[in-house]
């Protein structure tokens, strides 16, 4: 694990998946990044990469032949060579192996990097096509923040946390199954420039997915003062996600792809949301988050 702090702030990275294990705020002395529970989720971030959820079926078509994806692609799965670039800055180094290219038939060099600069941590993702063809992907955080709540008989009460945004603006929610893993349509969701955070939100739709063109920044209002700033970049989609029950967080997930979709189109390069990368260039992918 490596970690990384200045006056302000401490952050630890894992090197199974390259993705964020804390982020602690000296100030207050606030850990602001979820920590698993046992009877929660027991992730805390995810580094997406090259499929944002599920596939139907749980596999997809390249060229004819067919292949298999888990969860949010291969990252998370992945451990990577950890590098210390100094005291507020690190990164962490993937390349592909004999289990990505039975899964995913690309070459290619993937890093997660970490730094603090006051008191905002940004977080790059790079993506290098070392194939002789266009690579697909979609790429994605997944960084789960610690609320402030009440442990309830069955649930973590969430209320009093809100998410305001920069502006109003018209948000289209991704409308999902059922089962929330896959996409079928489009809906005008609100105009609105707040969202009130509450676990039976998140037991009534299991995640929401925004379109994220019509905003620049949003901030996760916490009950107890403190708020975290989430500039999104280039993103194109965000996602809000908590456990239905115990977990005491929000996931806030900008995305550039989306889950798989019904009917599913089953051929990669044509899914909704997907990337082409280009021989030998590489594709970068940013987001920060300032604590206060």
């Amino acid at each position: 694990m490596l970690t990384i702090e200045n006056e302000f702030l401490s952050v630890k990275v894992n090197e199974m998946g390259g993705c964020l294990a804390s982020i602690y705020d000296k100030t207050k002395n606030e850990e602001c990044l979820y920590q698993p529970l046992e009877n929660s989720w027991k992730g805390q971030d995810v580094f997406v990469f090259p499929m944002v959820a599920r596939l139907v079926d749980g596999n997809y078509l390249y060229k004819g032949k067919t292949y298999e994806f888990k969860n949010h692609g291969l990252i998370r799965y992945m451990k990577g060579e950890l590098h210390q670039v100094s005291k507020t800055e690190c990164k962490v180094s993937f390349t592909q192996d004999e289990e990505t290219l039975s899964r995913y038939p690309f070459l290619f060099e993937a890093e997660s990097a970490y730094k603090l600069v006051g008191r905002k941590l940004i977080v790059t993702y790079k993506i290098k096509n070392n194939t002789d063809e266009d690579m697909p992907f979609m790429i994605g955080g997944h960084p789960a923040f610690k609320l402030p709540g009440e442990k309830k008989d069955d649930l973590f009460d969430l209320s009093g946390n809100y998410i305001t945004f920069d502006k109003k603006v018209k948000l289209t929610r991704i409308v999902q199954d059922d089962t929330f893993s896959f996409n079928v349509g489009e809906e005008d969701f609100a105009e609105t420039d707040r969202i009130d955070l509450t676990k039976e939100m998140f037991l009534k739709i299991d995640t929401y997915i925004f379109k994220a063109d019509d905003f620049t920044t949003l901030t996760l209002q916490k009950k107890n003062g403190s708020c975290i700033t989430m500039d999104k970049n280039t993103i194109s989609y965000l996602a809000l996600w908590s456990n239905n029950a115990w977990g005491d967080f929000v996931a806030i997930e900008p995305w550039n792809g989306l889950p798989d979709a019904l009917p599913p189109e089953k051929e990669f390069t044509k899914k909704k949301g997907v990337n082409l990368l280009k021989p030998n260039q590489t594709y970068t992918f940013t987001y920060s988050v300032e604590i206060n």
